[in-house]
């Protein structure tokens, strides 16, 4: 019965219908489709680097000390993995560029550029520098699965992107807990060409949140289904909340 009841609300209550329309769910039968025909192992394995695209302001240490350990780690799992960084004028470190180049021998495209933060534009300059296809816009304070290789090929395809859920770490402490952070679609693995027909982020959205849901929507406008799974070595590390005072969820 649990699972009918999630079943119907996929077909009918999901945030893609009520927003994007029933042209949704012709998005997301061709979606699913891609994603079997992945699963069985139709699709050539892909032999592009996975572009990592991370836009920061004064996260320094998190992609330092979090991020980067994590992507390391990949690449000793068979990813080939390049690194774009679009930084907005951080002050926690003076030369991250060779802070990170003293640990990652990787392909690296940096740019540091004095401008007030937004996210969204932040990291359309980490996506549009980066060279390479296949894209995983990921936000400093994440550290990422060793398997990031094998779930790019399962999760990105012609109709698919992937939009995972990550655990988000509730206190500094292992101890503290964590939860499934299903508010957010932030982090996003995608094919270059899924994003120039969607439009990129909205540079318009230059307050905290809200440019991920949008870009979310306007995938499944463009026909691409971005797929939400739970991804449990997905971790987003603590930190003080940015939220504003005023911030509502989208659902």
């Amino acid at each position: 019965m649990k699972k009918l009841k999630r079943l119907a609300w996929f077909l009918f209550k999901s945030p893609q219908r009520k927003l994007v329309g029933w042209s949704s769910l012709f998005t997301d039968v061709r979606g699913i489709c891609n994603l079997l025909w992945n699963c069985l192992g139709f699709r050539h394995k892909h032999t592009q680097e996975i572009w990592v695209c991370t836009g920061l302001l004064n996260r320094s240490q998190h992609y330092l000390d979090v991020l980067l350990p994590s992507l390391m780690e990949a690449r000793k799992h068979g990813a080939r993995i390049a690194l774009s960084i679009a930084d907005c004028g951080s002050t926690d470190n003076p030369d991250l560029e060779a802070a990170i180049k003293a640990k990652w021998d990787g392909t690296l495209v940096f740019s540091s550029v004095q401008e007030p933060f937004a996210r969204s534009r932040c990291f359309n300059r980490a996506i549009r520098q980066a060279r390479g296809e296949l894209l995983f816009i990921c936000d400093a304070d994440m550290s990422v699965p060793a398997s990031l290789d094998k779930l790019l090929q399962r999760y990105v395809g012609t109709y698919l992107a992937w939009a995972p859920v990550c655990r988000k770490m509730l206190g500094p402490n292992p101890g503290d807990g964590w939860k499934y952070q299903s508010e957010g679609t932030g982090i996003l693995a995608c094919n270059r060409k899924h994003l120039e027909r969607s439009g990129m982020l909205d540079e318009r959205i230059t307050t905290w949140g809200g440019e991920d849901w949008d870009l979310f929507f306007r995938l499944y406008r463009a026909g691409i289904m971005p797929l939400r799974t739970r991804c449990r070595n997905l971790v987003h590390h603590y930190h003080p909340s940015l939220k504003p005072a005023d911030f509502k969820p989208v659902f």
